[in-house]
């Protein structure tokens, strides 16, 4: 495999460099297709190869491919992999500078909402309300900017407006024992028509141009701000799921919130914090969006708590509970993006956009599942080894 790979290195960069083997693509014409997919799968052998000789003469390496390779996010790399290379054969300009950022754009949406959405999935609930929580933030900033209240204060506002929505659905879920899913799909649906009734379903233009540069400053020349925040909340709040009592208080509650009740944990209280959280960072959303596209509008962001509740699925978030992390919230983050982004590039229909995010989402619940069913086997078993979750 080792040699097979150099072979593919070889062959690729003759090719690349010669104009050997030029195709044309569906899209964009002529391209040195078939070098660059030698240089491709040359580099995918060459990997493999090496990690096959090194397990091979050593045990510790043995064990340490087995674990890279068991692992789900191990998966959602090699199918990341296999999206980016199809989009890319289908139109070479899949990959370029300027989409790439537009993945990044589209993915600071689905991503940043993932955060609060896969800490409340991990706990056992669910926030249908976030999309458009997320919508009516940025409605609300825009028409306290429209009436000269400086960008800062409209922030703090929209921000505690958010916190009292979080509250609002913690008391619904919490106090009154309604089902989280009719919940949270009630305060959605009572956020989308009121944006409608405050914007007369017209979108409200913002001219505060120093409110504008929130999302327009690129980090690095490459990654928009918007993105980059995003990056920095997944960095956070996976270490504070894993490195912190709260955290571990949270995979207990959503594992098994009887046996965390009877270890002194307020399940209630840890899934108001995490309502509240949610909601926040919706807004959070909802605000730098408007400042991206200068306008509130009632239809922004929409719908984008389904896209994150299938980012955070895909990522290997249990949708029962009690299992999941920011690492495989990530990568599914970038699997979910990068084929959307794909399905426009390609230039498929819008309607059948919307039928393949359907699919895209059936795939992994049913991933999901199998997942789940697989670790309560292991557990049964005694083949799962789990470190224990103290209360502290």
């Amino acid at each position: 495999m080792l040699v097979l790979g150099i072979i593919f290195l070889v062959l690729g960069a003759i090719g690349t460099v010669y104009g050997i083997g030029q195709v044309s693509t569906p899209i964009e014409g002529t391209s040195n297709f078939l070098g660059i997919s030698c240089i491709f799968f040359g580099v995918i052998l060459l990997i493999m190869g090496i990690m096959l000789i090194l397990s091979r003469k050593s045990e510790r390496w043995r064990g340490r491919t087995k674990n890279v390779t068991n692992a789900k996010e191990f998966t959602l790399v090699v199918v990341q992999i296999i999206i980016l290379y199809i989009f890319w054969a289908i139109n070479p300009n899949y990959l370029s500078l300027n989409n790439i950022r537009n993945i990044f754009n589209s993915a600071f949406v689905v991503g940043t909402i993932a955060v609060g959405m896969s800490c409340l999935l991990i706990s056992g609930k669910l926030d249908l309300s976030a999309g458009n929580t997320g919508m009516l933030a940025g409605v609300l900033v825009s028409l306290l900017l429209r009436d000269n209240l400086p960008w800062g204060a409209a922030v703090i506002i929209v921000l505690l407006f958010g916190a009292v929505t979080g509250l609002f659905n913690a008391a619904l879920v919490n106090g009154l024992n309604f089902t989280a899913f009719i919940a949270t799909l009630a305060v959605s649906t009572i956020y989308g028509g009121l944006a409608l009734v405050l914007t007369n379903a017209q979108t409200i233009p913002i001219g505060n141009q120093s409110f504008w540069r929130l999302a327009s400053a690129n980090v690095f020349g490459v990654f928009p701000l918007p993105f980059f925040i995003m990056i920095i909340l997944l960095i956070a709040y996976g270490i504070l799921l894993s490195n912190t009592r709260f955290g571990r208080r949270v995979y207990m509650v959503g594992g098994n919130a009887s046996a965390a009740r009877l270890a002194g944990i307020n399940p209630k209280k840890v899934t108001t914090i995490l309502y509240i959280n949610n909601s926040v960072i919706a807004c959070v959303v909802g605000i730098l969006v408007a400042a991206r596209m200068h306008m509130g509008s009632p239809s922004a962001i929409s719908g984008s708590d389904l896209d994150a509740i299938t980012a955070s699925v895909l990522g290997g978030v249990a949708y029962t509970g009690g299992v999941g992390n920011m690492l495989g919230v990530t990568i599914g983050i970038l699997v979910l993006t990068s084929f959307q982004n794909g399905l426009v590039v390609v230039g498929l229909d819008s309607f059948y956009q919307i039928v393949a995010k359907g699919l895209l989402l059936i795939a992994a619940l049913t991933l999901d599942f199998y997942r789940e069913k697989a670790r309560l086997k292991a557990l049964k078993t005694g083949q799962a080894e789990e470190p224990p979750i103290t209360a502290e």
